[in-house]
């Protein structure tokens, strides 16, 4: 641990879920799980789907209750009013009520919050601004709104109240290429701002991009904790592929003596680029200089390799 203080502390903690007549079946879905973060950071929870990344984020929030083990947010429990007051938590699957307009339903939750009508204005307009919802998005009926734009209201609920941690479950699921990337310059925007980011997700490659650190979970375990250059060798980074079209043969060579492979595959061409801000630098120059991005995907990363191998290790051992 650095000089940075933590603001989250997890601590064996652990959650068994019974079933069956009297409870005599048990299923652990989080297994003795320690971790901390780091004010400033954004943090991954890595895993594939039935990993206990969502049943860990609701161990954090108190939405639910351990079966053993301590969580402590900011130093404190989970449940004091003043630690609630500093969150923000984007959910998986947030239910929005749809008779609402955008605008609505936030001026909803900053009366929750306890903020005055002038205060409630000036930050419904911010937040709205910053997730990049125009006014005729924002005075529509919530039912109205494409999978996106809801999306970007879930987001805006988040940091209606300025909160310094935010959590978010999933904040890339359902979301195409331009929709992730767009999540990504905002999440790195808010690490800029001083707020502490833990989110969950199942795409590796994505979190390798934009996380300080990772947490590596399958089936409830905690499989390895660090930086993305410490699982992964920064000599074998993983690369973005980009397919584009309409590419003059000068932004080709620019590309290339960005460190990009480039190849022309009859009317497309495919380039390979670095998964870092390089590679994603090469796209918006793409799009700059006229060219059409067809598709970005990132190739199998190392960090993906590595919670491959982790996970194959880990269903050989013995429980």
């Amino acid at each position: 641990m650095s000089a940075r203080s933590a603001i989250i502390v997890v601590e064996n903690l652990t959650k068994d879920y019974t079933s069956g007549w009297l409870g005599h079946r048990r299923h652990r879905a989080v297994d003795r799980l320690t971790l901390a973060v780091k004010e400033g950071e954004i943090f991954g929870l890595l895993g594939p789907n039935g990993a206990g990344k969502t049943t860990t984020i609701k161990l954090l929030l108190r939405l639910i209750r351990p079966t053993a083990g301590v969580v402590r947010l900011f130093g404190r429990s989970p449940e004091d009013l003043a630690v609630r007051a500093q969150l923000g938590f984007l959910p998986e699957h947030p239910y929005l009520p749809e008779a609402l307009t955008a605008r609505e339903l936030l001026d909803y939750f900053g009366r929750l919050f306890g903020l005055s009508r002038s205060d409630r204005s000036a930050r419904v307009a911010h937040v709205l601004h910053q997730v990049g919802i125009p006014a005729s998005v924002a005075d529509r009926p919530l039912r109205q709104l494409s999978r996106g734009e809801l999306a970007r209201v879930g987001f805006a609920q988040a940091l209606l109240h300025n909160p310094k941690l935010l959590i978010l479950d999933d904040p890339f699921g359902g979301l195409d290429p331009e929709g992730r990337r767009q999540v990504r310059d905002w999440l790195l925007r808010w690490r800029e701002e001083g707020k502490t980011i833990f989110l969950s997700t199942p795409l590796v490659a994505e979190a390798e991009v934009i996380c300080d650190r990772v947490a590596l979970l399958h089936r409830g375990r905690l499989l390895a904790c660090g930086s993305p250059a410490e699982l992964a060798p920064p000599t074998e980074r993983g690369a973005l592929a980009i397919l584009a079209r309409d590419l003059a043969p000068p932004v080709c060579e620019a590309l290339r003596a960005r460190g990009c492979d480039v190849r022309a595959d009859r009317a497309l061409v495919r380039i390979c680029a670095p998964a870092s801000a390089e590679g994603w630098e090469a796209v918006d120059f793409i799009r700059r200089s006229g060219g059409h991005v067809v598709a970005v995907n990132p190739l199998r990363s190392p960090l993906e390799r590595f919670f491959e191998d982790a996970v194959t290790a880990s269903e050989a051992s013995p429980a």
